[in-house]
This record gives C-alpha cells, structure tokens and sequence, in this order.
C-alpha cells in the first residue's frame, strides 16, 4: 500500500545514517521513527501525509524535550556557609590582545569580584610588557588579589592556559577570555555554589552579548542581534539540557570553573596541548588542535564521571562583545566546524552514551544533523504535496515554525522589546546559518582559528623568551 511507503524506508535509511556518524548502541532515533511508522500505518495515511509526520516528529520531539527541561531547571543557590570563597580561587586570562579597551574593563570586572590569584599570559615580551602595564594600573584598587604575568613564545590558547596551571594553588580554577565582563561582584559565590556537591568538577556560565544600536534597522545592529541571539539559544540549551540528564554541547571557555584537581589530572594537560582528530591526522604545524579548547575540557569531565552544571543566574551571567561583520563570519565557521570535530567523538563513547542518552541523541547526535533549512523545507514541501492539506494548513505551519524559532529567544526579547521588529532577521538567520554549517561540514579539517591572526603574532614574538612569571606591584618601589 502507498500508505506504509514513508514508514518502510524511513528507518532503514535512518539506521544507515546513525552507523554512518559512529553510532553503536540504541539510539531513541530509531524508536521514534518506528513509533510514528507503526502508527501512520494503522490510520493508512497517503505517502506525502506520512512523511510529513515523520520529519513533523523528528523535528520537533527535541524541542519539547527541552522546553520541559527549561521549566524544570534550577541553579544551584549560594550558601549561607560556603566550602568556597573567593580566596580559593584562581582567574586564568590568555590574552594575545592587551592593547583593546576590552582587556581593561575584561580584568577590572574580575578583579572586583577579589580572587586570591589573577594569571594572565601572554606571547611576546612587547605584549608582556603592555600587559604588566594595564595590569598595574587596574590594580590599585584590588591589593588583595596577587597578580602574576607571563608569556610564552606561541600564540596557543591551549598552551597558554597549561603555562599558567604550574603557579595555580587554590582548589578552584576560573578560565575566562580577555574580552568578557563579569557584571556582577557576585559571580565567584555564584559560580561555586554547584561545587558544594563534591562530584562536580565543571561549572558553565550563562552568556550574554553587549547590544549595540537595539531596534535599528542597520546592518550593524542586525548583525549584533543575532550574535545576541546565538549565545542566548546556547543559554537556553545548556539550561535545558543539563536539567534533562546533566548533560551539555560544551561548556564555553569564556568563563567556566573547574576543580583544579581535575585540570591536574595525570596527562590531561599534555593531551589538551597535543589533541589530534580524524584518526591522529597531524594538524596545522602538527601540534594539535587550535581551537575546541572548552570541547576538550568539557568531554574529559563526563568521560571521567565528573558531573557538569550549568548556573543559570543573574549573578553567574557575563557579557562578550560578539557581531562584528565579517569577523562574526569566520568565528560562526569555527564554531560549526568544532561540531563536525567534536560530536562524533562522543557518540562513539559507549560509557557516555550509556550515562547521557538524551544528550547523546538529542545534542551531540542531533547537532550533525539538524539543518533548518533542509528539515524544513522537507517539512514544507510534503505538506503542500499531502492528499488533504490546503492553503490553511500551509499557514498553520508555517506560523508555527516562525513560533518555534522565537521560544529560545524570548528573554532577549524581554530585555529589549524594540528588538520585535528584527524578528524576521532571525529566521533568515537560521536558515542562512544552514549553508554556513554546510560549508563547515565540508571544510572540517580546516583549525585555523578565524576572527584572530595568530600568525602575525608568532611572527612578532620572540623565539628566546624569559618565560618566568612576573609579580605585578600596584606600587612599586613602596
């Protein structure tokens, strides 16, 4: 019958594909797939009813999922009586950019919230030099916090970080980026509330980009929004997702937390130094990875069965400045790049499969695959080739799907109501951005790391570099 058409190819062509990506165990895929099947059969749909249903399903089992997750989510509150203060922990800034405003206001909002150490590392001695500068002149009003600087001879975030975990003593370690602002002098209470529990060893942030121009209908403006916009659905999956099973896609190195023992680990520094991909392929200068430091970090935690939380809260929220055209371009690269790295290292992980099915499925599986454009024109056409559906059955979807891309960006909305009218800009993202994961797919292997040149950098710093870390005195000579 023309009705058990969809049903009968759909799960063998979404068995080969989940072998295709790695997958090795049950995966809820499958069991939806042959659910929706069994059930089109018995009410014999025609073929073009069917498959909309089935990609109807696909589509949008993952949001309910989360939606649910979201309501149900809740961070960790500070207690009255810490395990943690302040005074047990480290800031870890790499920096390659001292000169820009950002890095300023970046380490005066870190400052206030009176860390025992603040470590900043840089590339160059003229670039440790600027930084020993601003350095000093920040830190008159913080003389509680001891300030070390230093810097190695290559550009490396990864290597940067390692250099300064040789002088970190305290149980907590905070990596945080040179151009992000902790708005609030309680983000370090806030942050380590979740390590309360023992088992925790990650602690995320929630993100927020600085909005320029709200409202305007400028390219600028546009571009910025939806840079505000791709950090805020990352707040709202993170949320969701770690209230489902603990799970997370990653936990962003703008400023994250982690138990220092952890990062101390035998051999996690050498091999987040030397990470290799696609079969131990060399890359770049045959170092290891660039970018995909937070991805590292991030699978380490859950392959080592420590837990990860995500604190969403007003107090644990920091701000980035993001949207700039065509720098925003390069980094929305990158970015969809270190999915198609990342994600099928983890779904061919057994363990984590097994500990993480939600997460294993409907984030790390679910990310190679999901391509608005594609699912929903797919989506869209076999509506419009379905036996009964009319013109109103076309709008009815199609208002839903513009719904359904506006419920992860309702708290953007709220703080900037003007913003209503850049909607529309959204959804063209959203398919947009399809093509640019497309290119990404197909461009993986490529770990350069956009937005920054690097290699000017290396090429400025020098190769017999004193790299000892240097005291920053406030008031030197008193």
């Amino acid at each position: 019958m023309e009705s058990n058409s969809a049903a009968r190819w759909a799960s063998p062509l979404l068995i080969i594909l989940a072998i295709l990506v790695g997958q090795r165990l049950w995966s809820p895929l499958l069991v939806i797939v042959d659910r929706v099947g069994d059930y089109l059969t018995l009410i014999e749909l025609d073929t073009w009813t069917s498959l909309f249903w089935i990609i109807f399903t696909l589509r949008y089992a993952r949001l309910l999922g989360h939606s649910i997750g979201y309501l149900c989510y809740r961070p960790a509150q500070i207690p009255s009586n810490p395990t943690y203060t302040g005074r047990d922990v480290t800031v870890i800034v790499p920096t390659v950019d001292p000169s820009n405003p950002d890095f300023r206001s970046c380490i005066h909002s870190i400052l206030a919230n009176k860390p025992a150490a603040l470590i900043v590392v840089t590339v160059g001695s003229l670039l440790r030099v600027k930084c020993q500068r601003t350095l000093r002149e920040v830190s008159h009003d913080f003389p509680d916090t001891r300030i070390l600087v230093s810097a190695i001879s290559e550009a490396s975030k990864r290597r940067q970080v390692a250099h300064a975990m040789s002088k970190v003593k305290t149980e907590i370690t905070i990596l945080a980026d040179d151009h992000v602002f902790w708005r609030s002098d309680k983000l370090i209470p806030s942050i380590l509330a979740p390590f309360e529990n023992v088992l925790v060893s990650v602690v995320g942030t929630k993100k927020r980009v600085v909005r320029t121009l709200p409202g305007k209908l400028t390219w600028p403006s546009i571009v910025n929004f939806i840079a505000c916009n791709y950090l805020q659905r990352h707040n709202w999956e993170l949320r969701a997702n770690n209230a489902i099973d603990g799970g997370v896609f990653v936990v962003s190195g703008r400023t994250a937390a982690y138990r220092t023992r952890f990062l101390k680990e035998d051999g996690l520094l050498d091999r987040y130094c030397n990470e290799k991909f696609f079969f131990g392929l060399p890359v770049g200068d045959g170092q290891g990875l660039g970018p995909d430091d937070d991805n590292f970090l991030t699978r380490e935690a859950m392959k080592r069965d420590w837990l990860i939380r995500f604190q969403d809260t007003e107090e644990a929220t920091i701000e980035t400045t993001l949207g700039d055209w065509p720098k925003f371009k390069g980094q929305l690269l990158r970015w969809a790049r270190t999915t198609f790295r990342s994600n099928p290292v983890m779904i061919r992980d057994l363990t984590f499969i097994r500990r993480y099915p939600w997460s294993n499925f409907m984030v790390y599986w679910v990310g190679l695959v999901n391509f608005a454009l594609f699912w929903d024109t797919a989506m869209i056409v076999s509506l419009v080739l379905s036996k009964d559906a009319g013109p109103r059955c076309v709008y009815y979807l199609l208002t839903w799907v513009f719904f359904t891309k506006m419920i992860k960006i309702i708290p953007h909305f709220l703080r900037f109501p003007s913003d209503i009218l850049l909607a529309l800009h959204q959804v063209t993202f959203a398919y947009v951005h399809s093509l640019i994961k497309l290119w990404a797919l197909c461009t993986f292997w490529d770990c350069g790391w956009s937005g920054r040149n690097l290699d000017l950098i290396n090429e400025n710093s020098d190769r017999a570099l004193n790299t000892s870390f240097y005291v920053v005195d406030a008031h030197p000579g008193q």
